[in-house]
């Protein structure tokens, strides 16, 4: 073993004291927070998917819209009126989500930020309430 690491340094150009030949411990962890990405693509698809129906649903309208012209009846109406609303409230929950997912990240970078700018002290006052009247008396 010990050949075969001189050869190694004269190849590289080391000597044989820089040759570490046993495993060393991990210092460090990554982690990655699969937590954050979950959220991110969940984000991602809760908005492609109100987007399709929107879309949809608007071409949907002029659909129901065109009939409710021909057909002249008042339910023809009322049930286009049911539709957009449900189509405002599509949009609504849209931009909710994104309402939504802007103040996660902001609480998220502010956590952060307070975390390390936050100093807690813990003070431990051992003695006798006569004792700390007369500390602060002055006595």
């Amino acid at each position: 073993m010990r050949a075969n690491s001189v050869n190694i340094s004269k190849s590289l150009n080391i000597t044989p004291d820089d040759i570490v030949t046993e495993a060393q411990p991990v210092s460090a962890i990554i982690q990655t927070n699969d937590d954050n990405t979950k959220a991110d693509s969940d984000y991602e698809y809760a908005r492609r998917n109100l987007y399709n129906l929107i879309d949809q649903g608007q071409e949907a309208l002029e659909d129901m819209i065109e009939f409710a012209r021909q057909a002249q009846h008042p339910r023809a109406y009322e049930v286009v009126s049911g539709f957009i609303a449900n189509l405002v409230d599509a949009n609504q929950k849209l931009l909710h989500l994104s309402k939504q997912i802007k103040e996660i990240k902001k609480q998220e970078s502010d956590g952060v930020e307070l975390y390390k700018e936050k100093t807690i002290n813990n003070n431990l006052y051992v003695g006798s309430t006569a004792e700390m009247l007369k500390m602060i008396k002055g006595e």
